[in-house]
């Protein structure tokens, strides 16, 4: 059979592969078109219940405002409404207050205990370079020693002359290679000890880890003292309580009495914005709130950050609760049960 022929035979075999090949990657090319189509159509749908929800959502949102400009709109229920709404401010700016003075501590811990850390790595630092010094001084003594205990017996070998001398020769060469061998060791031992002393030297301390557990501690036992302090300062009229009480209900639900009773609290409420808006007298008698909790309060466990809540205290509700505080639970307060001024927001975890 000629090359001819062969190639002839050959031709067709390979025209079939290569068309084999195209119509393998027309297959892949097609599943992957029909993936990505699966894809889109789901992204599709998602986006269109997406948008459902939103439609709905602003449908809900315009209800409400017609709602509430229907109610803003009566006399009556307006004077309501402000109160409604200045207890809420009050109560945002007293959360955020404490989200600022939980952070103005964290700062003040964090530093105080990255500057221990140092101090410590510092002072373990020295201790140990220390501790080196001693030893490369008793290992440099022991070796000028060897040295010249070595240099009289090397002496004293030279002068050993004559045959007769012969056995006491080989006695002293011995010596001499026992004490240059201790005399090798000891500065080794100098040389070793220098070059730990020259790393004991030039070691980084190591990186901080963050506050301690005891150090959140002390964070949140002031934290939840100045809660609690907040709650103390605006005791007067029940606004604590009547702030509390806003942030779970609607301004539809809620009525302070008649409109005096309204006058009343929203000047109870200028005041104790004014009270809380000042730092030196905001923060006075902290410390006491904060040793008296910090004596009383246990935890679950010592990697617990936060108090259990029995461990707190439960201070009285006000002695004359206003118009409004009847839903309330007047049995006490617990700055932790209750959450006031959403303080779980500024403990440390």
């Amino acid at each position: 059979m000629g090359i001819s022929d062969r190639l002839g035979q050959l031709l067709p075999s390979t025209r079939q592969a290569a068309e084999e090949e195209r119509l393998l990657r027309l297959y892949w090319n097609r599943a992957e078109l029909k993936k990505e189509l699966s894809r889109l159509q789901e992204e599709r749908h998602e986006l269109i219940e997406e948008l459902k929800k939103q439609e709905a959502a602003a449908l809900r949102a315009d209800e409400r405002l017609a709602e509430l400009e229907a109610h803003l709109g009566d006399p009556d229920a307006a004077t309501h409404a402000l109160v409604y709404f200045q207890l809420r401010a009050l109560w945002r700016s007293c959360g955020e207050r404490l989200l600022r003075f939980s952070q103005q501590l964290q700062n003040q811990q964090q530093d105080r205990e990255r500057r221990r850390h140092l101090i410590e790595f510092d002072q373990t630092r020295r201790r140990q370079v220390a501790d080196l010094d001693r030893r490369i001084l008793e290992a440099r003594t022991t070796a000028d020693k060897l040295e010249t205990q070595l240099r009289k017996l090397e002496a004293r070998l030279v002068s050993l002359r004559g045959f007769w001398n012969y056995f006491r020769r080989g006695r002293l060469a011995e010596e001499i290679e026992s004490i240059r061998s201790q005399w090798d060791e000891a500065a080794t031992r100098v040389t070793d000890l220098s070059d730990d002393r020259a790393d004991a030297e030039e070691k980084q301390p190591p990186t901080f880890e963050g506050i301690s557990i005891d150090g959140k501690r002390i964070v949140n036992t002031a934290v939840i003292a100045y809660a609690q302090q907040l709650v103390g300062l605006l005791s007067t009229g029940g606004l604590a309580m009547l702030a509390k009480e806003a942030t779970s209900k609607t301004v539809f639900d809620l009525r302070y009495g008649n409109r005096e009773d309204c006058v009343r609290l929203m000047a109870l409420l200028r005041e104790a914005k004014q009270l809380v808006g000042r730092d030196s007298d905001d923060l006075s008698g902290l410390k006491g709130y904060t040793d008296a909790l910090r004596a009383r309060a246990t935890y679950r466990s010592d990697a617990d950050t936060t108090p259990l809540t029995d461990s707190i205290g439960t201070m009285s509700p006000p002695e004359s609760p206003v118009s409004g505080l009847e839903s309330i639970n007047r049995s006490g307060i617990n700055v932790l049960v209750d959450d006031y001024w959403d303080v779980y927001e500024a403990l440390l975890k």
